[in-house]
């Protein structure tokens, strides 16, 4: 159960083999590299068997690393059940090698990047649960997204530039959890049409938001048992019965989303 950090080092390389055959709890490699040799030092963790890679910088460094084609294909010989990557700057264009090596990481967090779309996702990815945390989207990347066919929660949150929900999820069977609060999120039609076959959701998260519209159709998400709407403008509520499918529901809140009750048949439907 050792934890190893590095951080805040001046690597210059690690040696082929150095890692080779160890086991650790946890190694944290940030703003541990000179910039230009973050992508060799990498591979010379081959063989290393860890529960959770930390690999970026810190906010307050200068000598702010970009992501560049094939930064990280050193760790296609590591295995690891969580990965976290913490700011990083601008993605290259033309960069889609961010899961090449990761797809079969369990866990995958990404933190404060400047990544502004889902890179390619490989055939029969292994990854469970995915974080987005203060990425550079505009549009919440759900059909890349949707390819993670093993995914059970998937967190977007702190995007100040997502403001649209275009894209739909679709097909993701073993999806249970989606949190997409604290981003600027405004949209319609929800919630039906933006989950197509994700039949076991249960957990959705869309507050501290700006502007959504509920159409009271649920037919995608009638397995919902927790829905958070607080402190997100609320169209629908109140007027009619929008809730009306959600017979399983056993959480909801629409807390400080200017809804004004004037329907009796607000919260019809929600039995449980």
């Amino acid at each position: 159960n050792l934890t190893l950090v590095l951080s805040l080092n001046n690597i210059k390389s690690i040696e082929p083999g150095a890692f080779a055959g160890i086991h650790l709890a946890e190694l944290a490699l940030r703003s541990a590299f000179e910039s230009s040799m973050m992508q060799t030092s990498l591979q010379g963790l081959a063989g290393l068997q860890v529960s959770r890679l930390i690999v970026g910088v810190f906010n307050d460094q200068d000598r702010q690393q970009d992501f560049e084609r094939g930064l990280l294909d050193g760790l296609c010989q590591v295995q690891m059940e969580e990965f976290v990557l913490i700011c990083l700057g601008d993605f290259e264009d033309g960069t889609d090698t961010l899961f090449n090596c990761i797809g079969n990481v369990s866990t995958i967090r990404l933190v404060d990047l400047g990544l502004k779309q889902i890179s390619q996702v490989p055939v029969g990815s292994k990854v469970k649960q995915l974080e987005c945390k203060k990425c550079g989207f505009d549009d919440v990347p759900a059909l890349k997204l949707s390819l993670f066919k093993e995914l059970r929660v998937l967190r977007i949150t702190k995007n100040r530039s997502l403001k649209t929900f275009e894209q739909k999820f679709e097909g993701l069977s073993n999806l249970e959890v989606i949190d997409l609060s604290e981003n600027r999120l405004t949209f319609s039609g929800c919630c039906s049409r933006q989950f197509r076959n994700c039949s076991n959701l249960k957990h959705l998260n869309l507050s501290f938001n700006s502007y959504i519209r509920l159409t009271g159709d649920f037919i995608n998400a009638e397995n919902l048992l927790y829905l958070d709407f607080q402190h997100t403008t609320l169209f629908g509520p109140g007027t009619y019965p929008v809730f009306l499918s959600l017979q399983r529901l056993i959480y909801l809140d629409i807390s400080h989303t200017k809804t004004e009750v004037k329907s009796q048949c607000t919260f019809c439907g929600l039995n449980s």
